[in-house]
């Protein structure tokens, strides 16, 4: 099987591998958890912005959110995680929006999606 290229539109950038995209950006929301920050300007936000949007818009999820309310920050949270039938603490993002609500927001699933969709077979 080959290996699917993941694209980010909003740095222009290619990332060779699912993997190295996921990685990249599971540090940045590792990052912002460990140090307790928001996340509100810069390239990083752009680019989550883009990658939640887009996984948004390719699995229809949470677009009515979207078409009101703008995206004004991203948080690290801490939260619980089914992983094989196990019920496992876990750090993801968590999207902020205009309207102050939160919502999880796992970059490694979006960045799966969006390479799928990428690179389809």
């Amino acid at each position: 099987m080959a290996a699917k290229t993941v694209t980010i539109e909003s740095k222009d950038y290619v990332f060779n591998t699912l993997k190295e995209a996921q990685k990249y950006y599971d540090a940045i929301v590792k990052e912002l958890y460990d140090a307790k920050l928001t996340l509100t300007e810069g390239q990083d936000f752009e680019d989550l912005k883009w990658i939640y949007s887009t996984y948004c818009g390719y699995t229809k999820h949470n677009l009515d959110k979207l078409g009101e309310y703008d995206i004004i920050g991203f948080k690290g949270i801490r939260t619980i995680r089914e992983k094989g039938g196990q019920y496992m603490p876990t750090e993801c993002g968590a999207v902020i929006f205009s309207d102050g609500s939160e919502e999880e927001f796992y970059t490694d699933k979006a960045i799966k999606e969006i390479a799928l969709k990428q690179n389809p077979r």
